[in-house]
């Protein structure tokens, strides 16, 4: 008799083992359609607002926040992320500027109206479809003073459920 074969699924070389590739900020094409994973450390942030579409039709909750990453952080450089959601509790509360946000599913565009500046990299995160976030802290406790069970724990995310990856470690 032959032996089974193995329950296992196997992964080719070339692809990631793991179910998010994240991007850096500067890789992003300004033009591309995809979604993004992307990490940034905040450095700019604003507390969650309510407002009325172009065409009064429905009423969302909108978060701005600035970030950057290792390959984007030179003076004056950063990206935005706005972060859409049918529910105040479905955006994100900054508590302090360098904690870390991890984004999944976010959508690129140009951004230039900002200082007469071109090409700031603007990411797209709608909660009420498919986008996550996670906010991480550097400090040794959470900015409401609790310590996190293990290191790399999120203090807030949105979801029932965070996921960490050997990556995210």
């Amino acid at each position: 008799m032959p032996p089974r074969a193995s329950t296992q699924q196997k992964r080719s070389p070339s692809k990631s083992s793991s179910r998010y590739d994240y991007t850096d900020i500067r890789e992003v094409s300004l033009t591309s359609d995809e979604k993004f994973n992307l990490y940034g450390v905040i450095i700019d942030a604003c507390f969650p607002y309510q407002f009325v579409t172009k065409n009064n039709s429905e009423k969302l909750f909108m978060c701005t926040l600035k970030v950057i990453d290792p390959t984007h952080y030179a003076k004056g450089e950063f990206a935005q992320i706005v972060l859409y959601a049918n529910k105040f509790e479905d955006l994100p509360i900054v508590q302090r500027l360098g904690d870390v946000i991890r984004i999944h599913r976010a959508k690129i565009r140009k951004w230039d109206k900002y200082n007469g500046k071109q090409n700031i990299r603007q990411f797209v995160a709608n909660m009420q479809q498919t986008s996550s976030w996670s906010l991480f802290t550097c400090d040794k406790t959470t900015p409401l003073g609790d310590v996190p069970t293990y290191s790399h724990q999120p203090y807030s995310h949105s979801g029932k459920n965070c996921t960490n990856e050997k990556q995210d470690i």
